[in-house]
């Protein structure tokens, strides 16, 4: 590895050398300063808060967000809205991402997220997820540029803590108002802007468009846009800050592949150019332990029913990146108490390196595109 650039360290990643980020690490975002420029980005379904704790401690995580939450059902109160935004001192510094498509229920729901100490509200406008849109949130507030800096402009007002706002490009490649949007929403005061570079109609295919994260980066004049999606590498991350010049980067599905990803960019980081440094790789008993200490922290809040099936849809993410043989990973998607699930991490660690198929699996099923569920 030569001075001034980095090589891809991580299974299943290219070789190909990009430049260095700049030297800095801490980034403000409002009021708050993170110590890092990687964050943990929302993902429906996964960032609760026994993931969020679980990859926190595996180091370098500058920010989290939660998973997305609905607006109405944050302020009635429902019990799965309060569950999504359930904390813990030890998940700092974190954002709540709230969507909804009535400007009143927004403002509520960012008020009551600021009167119960939250620091910091990100407003969902990229979600492409057919039960979110048609309902007037996620992606399909970009449809309207007036109707959504109405909106934002009524969130910011409405609160003093940062507000910021996660979009994708647009709804299609014929729609592509991110960077309209995002030169008006600085105006109106929002603090940070999340560009995943896809439209929403791509859903999730396709590669992600750098030029397009790079056309929102030069539409604001000083508020930090933090580029989004298939960044799974040092890498990855290192060619979107240096081909979009974006302030930070947030990773969703590639901390699901490799939880330790956050802990690899603030090691590359901190000994960027020097000759031999060395590259983080978790031991097989941190492996183990990851497993143990995420399901844990979903039965400290949610108990064992509902863990048990709650935990199945992360296997298929962690099973090959850590070692777990595939009959285990298996009966991982079908335990049904806390015992069997300690029984397959007791043989977990006696069977790790056994498994046939070594490689990351990159593209585990998600949406195609704008559907239901994923």
């Amino acid at each position: 590895m030569s001075p001034g650039t980095v090589e891809s360290t991580v299974a299943g990643s290219d070789s190909a050398a990009v430049p260095l980020p700049p030297a800095e690490t801490a980034i403000s975002i409002g009021r708050r300063t993170l110590a890092t420029r990687y964050f943990l980005a929302p993902l429906a379904g996964y960032t609760h808060l026994a993931f969020r704790r679980a990859i926190r401690a595996c180091g370098g995580v500058g920010l989290a967000t939660t998973d997305l939450v609905q607006a109405a059902h944050l302020v009635s109160g429902t019990r799965w809205a309060r569950q999504l935004v359930a904390t813990h001192p030890e998940d700092d510094p974190l954002s709540v991402q709230i969507y909804g498509g009535m400007t009143a229920q927004l403002v509520k729901a960012a008020q009551w997220l600021e009167a119960h100490g939250y620091a910091a509200i990100d407003i969902n406008m990229g979600c492409p997820m057919a039960k979110i849109t048609g309902q007037g949130g996620g992606a399909r507030l970009m449809c309207d540029t007036d109707g959504a800096c109405r909106l934002v402009g009524a969130v910011v007002q409405a609160v003093s803590i940062p507000v910021t706002v996660k979009m994708r490009l647009g709804w299609d490649r014929d729609q592509i108002s991110a960077p309209a949007l995002a030169r008006e929403f600085e105006q109106l005061g929002v603090a940070a802007i999340t560009i995943h570079g896809r439209t929403r109609a791509q859903g999730f295919r396709g590669t992600v468009d750098l030029e397009g994260i790079r056309a929102v980066v030069e539409s604001v004049q000083s508020i930090p846009v933090i580029g989004n999606g298939d960044v799974r590498t040092v890498a990855d991350a290192w060619r979107m800050r240096a081909v979009t010049g974006c302030a930070a980067i947030a990773i969703g599905r590639g901390a699901l592949i490799d939880p330790w990803i956050f802990r690899r960019l603030e090691l590359a980081q901190a000994t960027a150019g020097v000759a031999e440094a060395p590259v983080f790789q978790p031991s097989p008993a941190e492996q183990v332990e990851f497993l143990s200490r995420h399901f844990q922290y979903m039965v400290d809040q949610h108990g064992e029913f509902q863990s048990c099936r709650m935990y199945r849809k992360f296997a298929a993410w962690f099973g090959a990146t850590l070692g777990i043989p595939e009959d285990l990973e298996d009966r991982l998607r079908r335990f049904e108490s806390i015992a069997e699930f300690e029984q397959i991490v007791v043989a977990v660690r006696e069977r790790q390196g056994t498994r046939l198929d070594p490689r990351a699996t990159w593209e585990i099923k998600v949406p195609n595109g704008p559907v239901e569920y994923w």
